[in-house]
């Protein structure tokens, strides 16, 4: 890891996991969610754009980037839709936020495979492999995930 980016990109990833799934698990629409919903906001943005600013891998712009680009957009969308509160917007919150935190998962399963020996990875290629399944595996896990979100911020969530 590369001081200081890559410290700032894992603090700030390990705080969005956290958040997350505190968010994921707590009643929607309370002044908790509200505030640990801000924690990972921050985190999050944290997280894409320090990902934008790491090259160590390939030198250049890669599939990771542009990943970390949706997952900005997504995260950016679900900031908005409280904000500006347009037509279901409680929905539109829920599916965006529920988006960038399976995002957020499929890198963190990405990461560990390749960061952790006991599920070590041994070359850039595999990497690059693992992350796009891992990206695929979330995304498609995403259609069972987002939906029970969706119920879930629209059951316990502000009219």
């Amino acid at each position: 890891m590369h001081w200081p980016m890559g410290y700032v990109h894992v603090v700030s990833a390990l705080a969005a996991l956290g958040s997350g799934t505190l968010i994921v698990l707590l009643r929607k629409g309370s002044p908790l969610h509200r505030l640990i919903g801000i924690a990972f906001s921050f985190a999050m943005l944290t997280v894409n754009m320090s990902a934008l600013m790491l090259y160590n891998m390939t030198g250049h712009f890669g599939p990771f980037h542009a990943l970390a680009l949706v997952s900005l957009i997504c995260t950016v969308m679900g900031l908005a839709m409280p904000a500006l509160k347009p037509r279901d917007w409680l929905k539109r919150h829920a599916v965006w936020m529920g988006r960038s935190y399976i995002g957020l998962l499929a890198a963190a399963l990405a990461e560990a495979l390749v960061r952790v020996p006991a599920l070590h990875i041994d070359s850039a290629a595999k990497s690059f492999e693992v992350g796009i399944a891992a990206a695929i595996f979330f995304g498609l896990a995403g259609f069972v995930l987002i939906p029970a979100f969706k119920r879930a911020a629209l059951r316990h969530g502000e009219p």
